[in-house]
């Protein structure tokens, strides 16, 4: 099972649906009684498909406490539905002398989160943080051993750099169009950007939620600046050094990228941007799940639920707000989607899923924004139906299961 295997007897019984395992092997397996899975049989049997997914010790506190996140309850149920076996660790669970993994799981029987060794997965479901590799060497380490024990992925890579991700983008034909300018963050070419583009979005190359970003504007002879942290906070200068000595205190050691403000479509004054859950299915094809518009508040910079945007379907924006646009909007869409998952698979290698966020301009014009490597659902879990929810939480297990050769 795993990474795990150990020599067996095997002696045959009557029923095909049940493997009965010695205490022993039961223990160091790290099964429970009663688990449900995949078998595959010939020289070797084997069990599984097993998922490790990859956390901070922080998630793995929250469970040890019974505290899971809706999010861990979604995948643990869409794990039970495709018959995997899945168990959470951090970086500290990792017993590289024992080739054992200290996995937090769900106990079916005493309905609680526990603690158990597991032999090192079939899979790796990466939910760590992609900030971590500069503060912790661990991460780092962990990551590249996994790798070498040729530890399946569900994502390439576990976080997308922004810098790296455009500058790589910028290089296929077909995408160009999609971009908006680009460029790494330079305090004297600031100006040269400001007078190109009345608005601009200084960005952190590795960050999530909008917590890292910053809209500047230029109004005759001031700036305006906004940043989004627990709230809204704006200010003026006339100086655009200050302005640059406000970013450098703002984004701290982070590298930074600064970027062409789209003119995106706006409802009530406030920004609209899309954000895309993409996935592969148990047979390794794209599919597009689900499309959710967020309709941001007014002045603010960034438009993530997290900032008390409106979220609503495509189909309901298009109904309320977009009667103007062509029938063929949700096809040109489609086809941007799936050419941007592909091009950003050429760079990195095989993605399970990934969250694309894209804009419109009044005249149809598609733009990209940026991947996450890690979707979080949030957008879709407030706009979309159980169904899609399901699935959403689902096509990972299912692709993870593919992964491994295991088939339903």
């Amino acid at each position: 099972m795993g990474k795990w295997e150990t020599p067996i007897g095997v002696i045959q019984h009557s029923s095909d649906k049940k493997i009965l395992l010695s205490e022993d092997l039961l223990s160091e397996s790290g099964l429970f009684n009663g688990t449900e899975c995949y078998v595959k049989v010939g020289k070797i049997l084997q069990l599984g498909p097993l998922i490790g997914v990859f956390t901070s010790r922080e998630h793995i506190r929250q469970l040890n406490q019974q505290d899971a996140s809706f999010r861990t309850s979604e995948i643990l149920k869409a794990s039970v539905k495709a018959g995997t076996i899945l168990y959470h660790f951090s970086v500290r669970d990792l017993l590289w002398n024992k080739k054992m993994v200290k996995g937090t799981v769900f106990n079916p029987a005493s309905q609680k989160w526990e603690k158990r060794m597991f032999p090192f997965p079939d899979v790796l479901y990466d939910r760590a943080s992609g900030r971590a590799y500069r503060k912790y060497e661990r991460h780092v380490r962990a990551r590249k051993k996994m790798a070498e024990m040729k530890i399946a992925k569900v994502n390439a890579v576990h976080y997308f750099d922004k810098w790296d991700l455009f500058r790589q983008l910028n290089r296929y034909k077909d995408v160009k169009d999609y971009l908006p300018e680009t460029h790494k963050y330079k305090p004297f070419y600031l100006k040269k950007m400001l007078k190109k583009h009345p608005v601009i979005y200084l960005k952190a190359t590795v960050g999530s939620m909008g917590t890292r970003i910053m809209r500047l504007e230029s109004e005759g002879p001031k700036y305006k600046y906004s940043v989004y942290r627990n709230k809204l906070k704006t200010g003026h200068s006339f100086s655009l050094q200050r302005v640059n000595k406000k970013a450098v205190n703002f984004f701290g050691d982070d590298k930074i990228i600064m970027q062409q403000g789209i003119q995106l479509v706006k409802v009530d004054n406030g920004n609209v941007d899309m954000r895309a859950t993409v996935q592969r299915n148990g047979k390794g094809e794209l599919e597009i799940n689900s499309i959710a518009v967020r309709l941001g508040k007014e002045g603010s910079p960034i438009t993530s639920s997290r900032t008390g945007s409106n979220i609503v379907r495509l189909d309901e924006f298009i109904k309320a707000h977009g009667k103007h646009y062509s029938d063929k909007l949700e096809g040109k869409i489609h086809r941007f989607l799936t050419l941007i998952y592909r091009r950003i698979e050429d760079i990195y290698g095989p993605f399970g899923e990934m969250g694309i966020d894209f804009g419109l301009d009044a005249s149809e014009n598609i733009y990209f924004i940026e991947s996450n490597a890690k979707p979080a659902k949030d957008s879709l879990y407030k706009s979309f139906d159980r169904k899609t929810i399901d699935q959403a939480f689902r096509n990972p297990m299912e692709y993870a299961k593919h992964l491994s050769g295991f088939q339903s």
